[in-house]
């Protein structure tokens, strides 16, 4: 392989493109993907894993996700992610000791309410019931009477019509210790992850929903409980997936809130992700937020499960510290003196920037970082719009790459996990060829310019759009998949003389090909020396 740091090398990640059986239910499989074959046929290539310990996850069969790939990709080594490190420390009991945790649970004792908030699921994704489970056992063996949850349904990470599960397991703890006297545990509002308050993109009428509805008690739909929603809307919707659930408050007999906040409780965000809490962490944080009208604003104490934003370091209260890369592949090369772009739209942005640079959203020196953002579509369903914005992507590309300024980009195309996280087979179809196509325009200007490509994808979704539920039927699915993902090395100049390594049964977490190992390969591709602190290069000379 002939390298020349002063020639572009990109890392193109094609989100959510797995590797799947080649069935029915593969929508890439069923789809025109003349440029990926063409590469996969003529180019060095392997297969990569993405999903459980391979990215820090604790379980075999943890999904991976965008946050916890790109963080692995940036950080060249498998770091324990956040759910990992929470299990941890709740295991050992260092969790209850943080101060965060105990000025959240003094607030209890003083005689405040303490609201927990955050998806309610076992995806492992953006959170876990475990830790909903272990804040609320600790709130109850401390004493504090009053607690309450408010509740966003997933049907994405995990089954999707299960939030009755998730809502019976907590429904059954409140029993028992509302049996106790002077204990108050219940949930107080609820709706779908799409609908309200896990908005990434700026949509702020989906946040202003969501904060009305815990904050104020206030919205369209009330209901005496959690399980009365769920039949309620089921009823009107039979195939209602449950992230697509409409906001709603839970109310008494005298139909008053059951859950407003007051002056004086705590908030706890419980998803430990960032991208989908930022926002509502800002309505609760910000003295000057502007997003929308926030009405009365009660005066609470708020912590978040992790660092949402540590450029600004939201929220100020954290449970747990952040998972920190000291060294992460953007700063190595901008310390080689190599100019970097990053290029997506709004759906992966913080994943390319904050994330990818293991915990920095901001260039560290805008001279040699570009940051570029294409707003994505708003008010609109992906599944209506599946191009997304994989074209303007490729025109801006093009363009860079043309410019003859960079030595390293990262591109992120959003569509195929996006759209796969509808559900809906055709519009998935189209994702995937479009997203094939702008790939195409890619590697032809890149070949013009004598430059190189790593071609993956930080996890699976749309490639096992259907699953077989509980009772054998088929059902949509909307969630990540624990299938590997391509890699693809694009070299114009390919000439057989080396590969990339292959997994086997052999190798370990460390050594079979994941996403850990793309940070080497890309130093090698620049014609660099490889740091000896990160995993080795997937690179194999014959």
């Amino acid at each position: 392989m002939n390298s020349n740091s002063a020639k572009p090398v990109l890392l193109i990640v094609m989100d959510g493109w797995g590797m799947g059986s080649g069935g029915p239910e593969d929508a890439i499989a069923q789809s025109s993907t003349p440029v990926f074959d063409r590469l996969w046929s003529s180019c060095a290539h392997t297969t990569l894993m993405t999903h459980g310990p391979f990215v820090g996850l604790p379980a075999k069969k943890d999904m991976g996700g965008s946050e916890v790939g790109h963080l692995t990709m940036g950080a060249g080594e498998i770091l324990d992610q956040g759910p990992t490190r929470i299990n941890k420390a709740i295991a050992d009991g260092s969790f209850f000791d943080s101060e965060a945790l105990k000025q959240v649970m003094a607030t209890g004792d003083e005689g405040g309410t303490i609201h927990l908030i955050g998806l309610l699921s076992d995806g492992n994704i953006h959170s876990h019931l475990d830790h909903f489970q272990s804040l609320i056992n600790h709130a109850f063996e401390r004493g504090i009477k009053s607690l309450r949850v408010h509740a966003l349904f997933d049907g994405r990470d995990v089954g999707i019509q299960t939030a009755q599960k998730f809502v019976c397991e907590l429904e059954e703890d409140f029993t028992f210790i509302n049996s106790h006297e002077g204990f108050n545990y219940h949930f107080a509002s609820g709706g779908g992850r799409e609908r309200i308050v896990m908005d990434r993109d700026r949509d702020w009428a989906k946040v202003e929903e969501g904060w009305n509805l815990m904050v104020h008690g206030k919205g369209r739909h009330h209901f005496p409980s959690m399980m009365a929603a769920i039949n309620h809307f089921r009823s009107e919707k039979p195939d209602l997936i449950d992230q697509d659930m409409e906001g709603f408050v839970v109310v008494d007999e005298a139909d008053h809130p059951v859950g407003a906040m007051q002056d004086g409780d705590a908030v706890v965000m419980v998803n430990f992700r960032g991208d989908r809490a930022i926002e509502i962490t800002e309505a609760f944080e910000l003295v000057d937020f502007d997003g929308f009208d926030r009405g009365n604003r009660p005066d609470v104490l708020y912590a978040g499960m992790m660092v949402y934003d540590e450029d600004r370091n939201l929220p100020k209260l954290q449970l747990m510290g952040p998972t920190k890369v000291d060294n992460p592949f953007g700063r190595r090369i901008l310390n080689l003196g190599i100019k970097q772009f990053r290029l997506t739209e709004t759906q992966k942005y913080p994943h390319v920037t904050f994330f990818f640079n293991g915990g920095y959203r901001q260039p560290l020196d805008p001279a040699m970082e570009d940051y570029i953002l294409i707003p994505s579509d708003k008010k609109v369903s992906f599944a209506d719009a599946p191009a997304m914005k994989a074209n303007e992507i490729a025109d801006k590309a093009v363009e860079l790459i043309e410019s003859d300024q960079y030595g390293f980009g990262l591109i992120n195309f959003a569509n195929a996990d996006m759209v796969g996280h509808c559900g809906m087979m055709a519009p998935a179809i189209k994702a995937i060829e479009t997203v094939d196509a702008a790939v195409g325009r890619i590697v032809d200007a890149l070949e013009k310019a004598g430059g190189k490509a790593l071609i993956t994808a930080d996890h699976g979704n749309a490639e096992e759009m259907l699953v077989f539920a509980k009772d054998g039927a088929q059902e949509a699915s909307t969630k990540h998949s624990i299938n590997p993902v391509p890699c693809i090395l694009f070299d114009p100049t390919y000439d057989g003389s080396y590969n990339l390594r292959q997994p086997d049964d052999e190798q370990t977490i460390e050594t079979k090909p994941g996403l850990a190992h793309l940070a080497a390969t890309l130093f090698e591709m620049m014609g660099q020396q490889v740091p000896d602190d990160i995993y080795p290069s997937l690179i194999v000379r014959n």
